[in-house]
């Protein structure tokens, strides 16, 4: 049997299981700050000059967990969702032991162990094992290759050659995900770069809110953007994002921090992608909302065409109507714009 993954848009590795991601709605401390500018009214009064939601990473224990459970097929969709909605950082489907089963493997930090076996209560056969905290992390290089977006983006691991399918009118993107970056190939990523060949114009300012490996702010820069503020809470897709604008020569046009204070102005961005999941792009949905210019776009991914629903009904009550929807898989990337 093929071994598959269940991914999430982040593209994170983790830890003992081979070129998964982390949870695109992880329990992490999150705060957007907008800087001073007009104040923005938001449904119920106030405004929108200081939004901020704020969760749990409780990885203060050094080490990981994978937890093992073990399904029938019909059950796959089912187990690895209520993996996710405990907590874990990626889910890997394996071939199990007994014939016509399939074994789910969820990394998470040992910290947060706790409630995705309550998520999973006493539905399925678990069982758990402890991992060294660099296992498998950089296992997915082997198996990178270069591949397409859009109409014409072609996104190349740094240390591979330009594919013979790329040609003279398409925009190579050369990007190397560093240690901690998986390969970024997930259908959100590619949803989400088509969007961008589309709705990014010469002088745009774009903001890429969750920049993972910074392949969305460089290719926002490469498609003629004059501004793009990426903004991600790990320092090392910080890292990565800085060293691949470098890469692709848009350093200049490129401010990436972790610190989102003075970057998301108020109105101030054509275009915002935020490719981070539902959770996330709900509890978020005002400060997003409030750094969007007035004829400004909103690229939202990292949502399951069962989420769309509670996606939208946030953003339907900050003003906004679904423009369209691109779909791959079971996933959704979203179009909006102010009603």
């Amino acid at each position: 049997m093929r071994r598959a993954v269940h991914p999430d848009p982040r593209s994170l590795s983790v830890p003992g299981l081979r070129g998964l991601s982390s949870s695109i709605d992880r329990r992490i401390r999150v705060r957007l700050t907008l800087s001073s500018g007009p104040r923005l009214a938001k449904p119920g009064g106030g405004d929108l000059r200081s939004a901020s939601v704020e969760t749990r990473n409780d990885d203060s224990t050094g080490h990981w967990i994978t937890v093992i459970v073990d399904v029938s097929p019909d059950e796959v969709d089912e187990a690895s969702g209520a993996l996710w909605s405990g907590g874990v950082d990626g889910v890997e489907e394996r071939a199990g032991v007994e014939p016509g089963r399939i074994e789910l493997l969820g990394g998470v930090p040992a910290g947060r162990v706790d409630p995705v076996l309550a998520e999973l209560g006493d539905r399925w056969p678990v069982r758990v094992r402890s991992v060294r905290g660099d296992e498998g992390l950089d296992a997915w290089r082997e198996f990178a290759r270069p591949w397409r977006a859009g109409a014409r983006t072609v996104v190349v691991p740094s240390w591979l050659d330009v594919p013979d399918f790329a040609g003279p009118d398409d925009l190579v993107l050369w990007i190397d995900p560093g240690h901690t970056f998986g390969s970024g190939s997930h259908p959100t990523t590619r949803m989400c770069l088509a969007e961008l060949e589309s709705l990014v114009t010469p002088g745009s300012s774009v903001a890429d809110i969750g920049c993972g490996s910074g392949v969305l702010a460089v290719a926002a820069a490469r498609l003629g953007a004059a501004a793009v503020v990426a903004i991600d809470l790990d320092p090392a897709a910080i890292e990565a994002t800085r060293s691949n604008a470098e890469r692709n020569g848009v350093a200049a046009q490129i401010d990436a921090s972790v610190n989102a204070d003075g970057l998301l102005e108020a109105g101030a961005h054509d275009v915002i992608v935020a490719n981070i999941g539902a959770a996330t792009l709900r509890a978020l949905a005002p400060a997003i909302v409030g750094a969007l210019g007035a004829d400004g776009v909103l690229i939202l991914s990292g949502v399951l065409d069962e989420q769309v629903d509670e996606v939208m009904n946030e953003f339907v009550a900050l003003g906004f109507v679904l423009a369209a929807t691109a779909a791959e898989d079971d996933w959704r990337a979203l179009l909006l714009r102010r009603s």
